[in-house]
C-alpha cells in the first residue's frame, strides 16, 4: 500500500515538474483535472517553495469569526464533534467560512504539532490565493467533495499531507464553509472522503433546522453624510468615530491592506499597529464577523449614503443628490483619508449644483453650507419669479450676505 502511495506521489510531482518548466504537465492518470486546473491558476503568483505555512490571523481574530459564525448558533456543539473525530479516527479535523479561514479546529495529539507547523489551526486561511492548492481552497473552487494528496499541494512543505475537503451549502445553496480532515499521505484512507462528505451534509441539516438565517448575510446601512449612524438588519450599530472612519475607508476605497488602511487613518501621527487592530476588533463583533483581513474588506451586503450620491452624481441626477446631502463627509473627523473625500464629495456636489441650478437644489444645498453666497445667487438668477421657492431663496440668500 506505502509503495503505491509513494508511485502516486512521484507521479504527481513528475507532473508538476513539467508544468513549472513551462510544459503541459498533461498527467491525466495520476493528477485529478480539478488539481491541475488549480496548479495553473497558482502558478503565476505563488512559487511553491516562497511560503513555509498558511497564514494565521491573529487569534482574537479567529475567536470572534467563529463566535459570530452562522455554524456558532446552529452547531455549538461542532468544537466537541471535532474533538471526538480526531481521536477516534486520527485525523486533523477542522470547518472554515466560506473564504478558507479555519474558524474551528481539532487534532490528534500525535499531529498537533504539526498541524500547527503548517497553520492548519484554528484562524488558519486555506484560500487558494494564499494557500496554494489545497483540499480546502479546491472545495471552494469546484463546490463538490475533493481529495489533495501529497504533491498535488502547491506549497512545498504541505507535501507531506492528504486533505479530504467538502463544501456545506446554506438552505439558499450559498456556500458557506468547508468540512476537512487531513492526516499525513503515509495514512492516506478513500474512506475518509465519504466521511467528510456526510460531514458536510450533516452541516448542511444543521443550518436548515436552525432556520433561516438572515444574519449571516446582513444588510448594512451607513450613513456618513452628517450625522454618522449604522444599522446592521434591524439592529443599530453604536459605533465610534475611529469605527465609522474604517468604515468609511472600506466603502470608498474597497479592499485595503492593514498598512494602507494605518496610513487612510492616521498619516503620519504615531499610532501603533496594535492600536488600530484593537479598533478593527471591536468593529467585527459589531458586524457579526462580517470584516474579514487580508486584505480588510466588508463581507456584508452594504449601502453607504456618500457612495450613493456620488453614484447619483455620475448619473446626472443633482436633484437627488442633494437630497443625500445631509451634511459633510464625516465633519468631524481629522482622517487623511476621511478629508480628502470630504473634500471631493463637497466640490463634486457644488460643481454640479451650480452647472445646473434651481431652487430646491440650491436650498438643499444650503442647509449644509449656508454662507454659500454664489450657490443661491445662481439659482436666483435661474428661477422664474413665480418659482414657489423664491421667498425661501431670498431669505436664504440675505441671511447669507449678513
Amino acid at each position: 500500500m506505502i509503495d503505491d502511495l509513494s508511485d502516486r506521489r512521484t507521479a504527481i510531482a513528475a507532473a508538476k515538474a513539467t508544468l513549472l518548466a513551462g510544459g503541459a504537465a498533461e498527467a491525466p492518470d495520476a493528477v485529478d483535472p480539478a488539481v491541475l486546473a488549480s496548479w495553473r491558476r497558482c502558478a503565476p503568483a505563488l512559487r511553491p517553495d516562497g511560503a513555509g505555512s498558511a497564514p494565521v490571523e491573529p487569534a482574537d481574530e479567529a475567536r470572534s469569526r467563529w463566535e459570530t459564525s452562522p455554524l456558532s448558533r446552529a452547531a455549538p456543539d461542532l468544537p466537541a464533534h471535532l474533538r471526538a473525530i480526531a481521536e477516534t479516527s486520527d485525523l486533523v479535523a477542522c470547518v472554515t467560512d466560506a473564504e478558507g479561514r479555519v474558524l474551528v479546529q481539532a487534532a490528534p495529539r500525535r499531529l498537533n504539532r504539526r498541524a500547527e507547523d503548517i497553520g492548519l489551526v484554528q484562524g488558519g486561511i486555506w484560500h487558494e490565493s494564499v494557500a496554494g492548492t489545497n483540499g480546502i481552497g479546491l472545495a471552494l473552487a469546484v463546490a463538490r467533495p475533493v481529495a489533495v494528496f501529497a504533491t498535488e499541494h502547491w506549497l512545498d512543505p504541505l507535501h507531506e499531507w492528504v486533505c479530504y475537503s467538502a463544501p456545506v451549502h446554506d438552505a439558499d445553496g450559498r456556500l458557506v464553509a468547508v468540512v476537512d480532515l487531513s492526516t499525513t499521505w503515509r495514512h492516506a484512507n478513500p474512506l475518509a472522503l465519504p466521511m467528510v462528505a456526510s460531514l458536510a451534509r450533516n452541516l448542511e441539516h444543521e443550518l436548515r433546522a436552525f432556520g433561516p438565517l438572515p444574519a449571516s448575510r446582513p444588510a448594512l446601512q451607513l450613513r456618513l453624510l452628517g450625522s454618522p449612524s449604522a444599522r446592521l438588519g434591524d439592529r443599530p450599530l453604536r459605533l465610534t468615530l475611529r469605527q465609522f472612519e474604517i468604515l468609511a475607508v472600506l466603502c470608498l476605497a474597497g479592499p485595503v491592506t492593514l498598512g494602507e488602511l494605518h496610513a487612510h487613518l492616521y498619516g503620519d501621527r504615531p499610532v501603533t499597529m496594535a492600536t488600530l487592530k484593537a479598533e478593527i476588533s471591536r468593529l467585527r463583533r459589531e458586524l457579526r464577523g462580517q470584516l474579514t483581513s487580508r486584505p480588510y474588506r466588508l463581507t456584508v451586503d452594504w449601502e453607504a449614503d456618500v457612495t450613493r450620491l456620488l453614484a447619483r452624481l455620475d448619473q446626472g441626477d443633482v436633484e437627488g443628490a442633494t437630497r443625500l446631502y445631509d451634511g459633510q463627509l464625516l465633519p468631524s473627523s481629522t482622517s487623511p483619508f476621511v478629508e480628502e473625500h470630504r473634500h471631493h464629495v463637497d466640490v463634486a456636489l457644488r460643481t454640479a449644483v451650480l452647472q445646473r441650478p434651481s431652487s430646491s437644489v440650491a436650498l438643499r444645498y444650503n442647509a449644509v453650507h449656508p454662507y454659500d453666497v454664489e450657490v443661491l445667487e445662481r439659482a436666483r438668477s435661474a428661477v422664474p419669479d413665480d418659482d414657489p421657492l423664491v421667498p425661501a431663496l431670498t431669505g436664504r440668500l440675505a441671511a447669507a450676505e449678513l
